[in-house]
């Protein structure tokens, strides 16, 4: 009897051992974030120094960025199966694969707003881009709408953004603009750092696009930020 008991315990050891043995050597899943532009980004391309005929610029460090354009962002919209914590890539026609070992590190829509945000910031040159809603902000010039169709790694290894956007009055939010970016940068590293940093430039063409939109139309009147 004394026997039997040994063999007993010491078998709901080793199935405890078992069980717990794989989470240990488990490692931690790799956390991913989308980044903004710095300011010394804007060197590289004459696209981010047009100017603006209402007297903002898109080059950082001239002028008054307090005086710049008040613009609302709206919350980026994503298609559900990308709004997960992890990245997802096409492994088919009509197959995706969501990698659990590599997340991101936010919800991507937020992530994505947040970018496209300080983005604008950055290359109008302006301290009043706000994520919308906004308590501190009375009025705005306009207001910046994104729905994401794509935004991910196909299956032949590009990384695709396709983005349908519109500029809207701040007041009556009339539809001022209404555009299409599609943009697709080839990834030859398969490993993930390599296609959030190719994500990235994709997210960056279409900052610039709509900066570009935004700097080409007149301001028509001061609105303030509080």
């Amino acid at each position: 009897m004394r026997m039997a008991g040994l063999g007993r315990r010491s078998l709901l050891w080793g199935m405890a051992a078992t069980a717990v043995l794989p989470g240990c050597s488990s490692p931690p899943p790799q956390l991913y974030v989308l980044t903004p532009l710095s300011d010394a980004a804007l060197n590289t391309g004459p696209s981010d120094h047009q100017a603006d005929p209402g007297g903002a610029t898109a080059r950082p460090g001239g002028g008054n960025r307090s005086a710049g354009r008040a613009l609302g962002v709206r919350p980026v919209v994503l298609p559900e199966y990308l709004d997960r914590s992890e990245i997802v890539s096409y492994s088919g026609p009509n197959q995706l694969d969501a990698d659990g070992d590599n997340r991101w590190a936010e919800r991507l829509p937020a992530n994505i707003t947040r970018v496209l945000a300080k983005n604008l910031s950055v290359l109008l040159n302006s301290d009043r881009v706000r994520i919308l809603p906004a308590r501190d902000v009375e009025r705005f010039d306009c207001e910046i709408a994104v729905d994401i169709d794509q935004f991910e790694r196909t299956i032949t290894g590009d990384s695709v953004l396709d983005a349908r956007w519109a500029i809207l009055d701040g007041i009556s939010e009339h539809v001022l603009v209404r555009q299409r970016t599609r943009r697709t940068v080839h990834v030859d590293d398969d490993r993930y750092p390599a296609l959030v940093a190719a994500m990235n430039s994709n997210l960056a063409a279409l900052s610039r696009d709509i900066a570009s939109a935004v700097s080409a139309l007149p301001r028509t009147g001061r609105r303030t930020v509080g």
